[in-house]
């Protein structure tokens, strides 16, 4: 069939409110050559996503493009298949557009080395892809409406039908759906309200309309200005736009006020930045799409409602910017399991609950990993497609689930950490390196007193979910029960988890067997919490760890309380366990290598003692808590780096006046990449 039929057919797809994908496989310089004709048939945008085409958006600024409306797209997934990009990228395509995905040769899909793995697996480099290339080839080949052009074969076209009722395009009124949501807003007086729905359902152009037919003022806050193109092409008025951190300094200030908030793309932004621009405004209303691929994604809903009780939540279904049923948008939904989890919600009639470890082997057991990763996706707040990523493809995973009547209704994914070598896990220690993977092992090592939590072997429970009609039976407690009996048949030393802190959490971690050995400082973006640590011993080894983590924990918590403002109950906090030998090794570590800062608050207040007059920086800033940009201002230093500097050297200066012969063999040792048990100087 020649290509010039591809304008017609083009023609007779956005008559029809559809889009469709286009396969170019082959090799590069024929992909070029073919999209060179098939952009001067069918004329449009043809925005490109792409890590190595000149002009080309780059995978990781995909984000860039919510919000707004394209006509065709080319895809150039030959060197690395970032699905977030794509999901992006396709919601972004009105009706009447062709995506065009390059890679190469089906054939050599087997051998498929994907670089953007390096983003999304624990381990070290880029891996090859095999499972995820056999379930694109799998669903792509076997979808009838997908354009198929390998460079090997001839050209063809499938078949469009047609439809009874042509489609048209909202002219720029409110459907309704649309409609009494509008009428509700228009209503209120106060409330935080959010609209949820996947790409093209009107979400934006919602937030437009409402805008045009409030009698008041509104601003508008997205992760970018160009975000709010379709939101601004659906009223006539000017739109007072603010970047989240601008408008969040001015609300802090009292300078800016406004009857409604309008917030597009609301789950693009942390969590916790919500909830504070939340409590400033009478009106707010977010739009966002909660698929995971961009920002919180599910932690919109699941995090958000929890911090907001009076959140109304209202979602759209059907979509605007295509027809129903569009080729396009069913193959992406296949492709990445974005379609909703078909739950009936009704408990099912009580049964035994039986736990297994799975094999993993997903590729061949296509049913139990479309039910694992959809209970995952409704129940954890975290789940990405990134995610399908890793259960694909991933290594060093471990998989467990609970069913009740041959229903699974609870999940654990683990990942295995751990059996680095020495010098590996001292360079970690020292801040010198910080390899990819290790989230819980390399995090106690940087902030721990030893290199051992990266040379144990460990396995830490990346993800836990258990459906909601099926929650206060003790399923997880079950499941993590039973981790612990075969972890322990096993050469492991320690179970850890990373989970965001809430007392409630804390209380079953702890009811499970863990102990908190780690409390950031900063809120994560997808849940509006500070990131806790903890940890299960299974070994001598595992307890020893335990031991020297908590010592460090004790030295770090007062520093942590302080940033955070966090009071932990009594049963978990490690009170007056640290010595004199925990202090001086993580002084050394401060002042002689590159460890943070966070390391050596207490240590430094408590080597100050006597000698405060002579150190007025280390004062200000370790004991009084003055900021990185009041010290600069007030010691006149020229940035964050010579701060850093100065008080490392005052440190080494400070343990030398207290012992100069210790603090000599203390910066001798830390040269020799022995272990901190090998010496004995205090």
């Amino acid at each position: 069939m020649p290509l010039s039929h591809l304008h017609q057919y083009q023609q007779k797809l956005a008559q029809l409110g559809q889009r469709q994908l286009l396969l170019l496989a082959g090799e590069p310089a024929w992909q070029t050559a073919q999209i060179q004709q098939i952009t001067q048939l069918c004329q449009g945008d043809w925005v490109t996503i792409s890590s190595n085409q000149p002009h080309a958006i780059l995978p990781e600024q995909a984000i860039r493009l919510l919000g707004r409306e394209f006509l065709h797209a080319v895809f150039d997934a030959n060197e690395g298949f970032n699905t977030d990009a794509l999901a992006m990228l396709t919601g972004t395509l009105k009706a009447g557009s062709v995506l065009i995905l390059c890679l190469p040769d089906i054939e050599r899909w087997d051998s498929y080395t994907d670089n953007d793995s390096q983003r999304w697996n624990d381990a070290q480099g880029v891996l090859s892809t095999p499972n995820f290339m056999a379930w694109l080839k799998n669903i792509t080949l076997g979808d009838d409406k997908a354009i198929v052009w390998q460079q090997s074969t001839p050209f063809q076209l499938p078949k469009l039908i047609e439809k009874a009722k042509p489609w048209a395009l909202p002219q720029g009124k409110p459907t309704a759906e649309q409609q009494v949501i509008l009428d509700n807003l228009l209503l209120s007086t106060s409330g935080i309200w959010s609209v949820i729905a996947p790409r093209g359902r009107g979400k934006s152009a919602l937030a437009g309309m409402f805008i045009d037919q409030y009698q008041g003022n509104v601003l508008v806050c997205a992760p970018a200005k160009n975000s709010t193109d379709v939101l601004s092409s659906h009223t006539n008025k000017a739109i007072s736009f603010y970047s989240p951190d601008n408008l969040l300094a001015l609300c802090i200030n009292n300078e800016i006020q406004s009857d409604w908030l309008i917030i597009d793309e609301a789950a693009s932004l942390p969590i916790a930045q919500l909830e504070v621009l939340c409590g400033y405004f009478p009106n707010v209303l977010m739009t966002t799409t909660v698929q995971g691929y961009e920002g919180t994604g599910r932690g919109f809903m699941l995090k958000l409602g929890d911090n907001i009780p009076n959140l109304h939540t209202y979602q759209l279904q059907t979509p605007i910017r295509w027809a129903k049923d569009c080729p396009l948008e069913n193959w992406l939904n296949q492709l990445l399991l974005l379609d909703e989890l078909e739950s009936d919600f009704e408990r099912q009639k009580q049964g035994g609950v039986d736990i297994h470890q799975l094999q993993g082997n997903w590729h061949n057991n296509i049913s139990q990993l479309h039910d694992f990763y959809q209970l995952l996706t409704s129940a954890h707040y975290r789940t990405t497609p990134l995610d399908l990523r890793r259960l694909l493809d991933g290594q060093k995973q471990r998989y467990w689930s609970a069913s009740i009547n041959k229903k699974i209704v609870g999940a654990v994914w683990c990942i295995e950490e751990g059996g680095l070598p020495f010098e590996l896990a001292y360079d970690v220690w020292l801040g010198t390196r910080r390899p990819r993977g290790n989230l819980v092992a390399q995090s106690l090592v940087t902030y721990g007193l030893t290199p051992d939590a990266m040379c144990l072997n460990s396995l830490r429970i990346s993800r836990i979910a258990v459906l909601p009609q099926y929650r206060r039976q003790k399923i997880a407690a079950t499941l993590i029960a039973n981790i612990v009996k075969e972890s322990q048949k096993q050469t492991i030393d320690y179970l850890s988890v990373s989970f965001g802190y809430t007392e409630v959490l804390a209380q079953f971690w702890m009811q499970c067997g863990f102990q908190i050995v780690r409390l950031g400082v900063h809120k994560e973006a997808s849940s509006g919490c500070y990131a806790a640590m903890a940890i299960y011993p299974l070994t001598e080894k595992g307890e020893q760890l335990l031991r020297s983590s908590l010592r460090a924990f004790a030295l770090q918590y007062p520093q942590i309380e302080q940033q955070t403002k966090l009071c932990l109950a009594d049963n978990l906090i490690p009170n007056h366990i640290a010595t004199s030998q925990d202090r001086w090794l993580v002084m050394a570590g401060f002042a002689f290598a590159h460890r943070p800062a966070l390391t050596v608050y207490e240590s430094v207040a408590n080597f100050l003692a006597g000698y405060e007059q002579h150190y007025p920086l280390l004062v200000a800033f370790f004991v009084d808590n003055k900021s990185v940009e009041q010290c600069v201002a007030e010691f006149s230093l020229s940035g964050k780096k010579v701060l850093t500097k100065q008080l490392r050297e005052q440190c080494a200066q400070l343990m030398a006046e207290k012992d100069p012969q210790l603090t000599s063999r203390y910066q001798q040792w830390l040269a020799t990449y022995s272990h901190p048990s090998c010496f004995d100087f205090v």
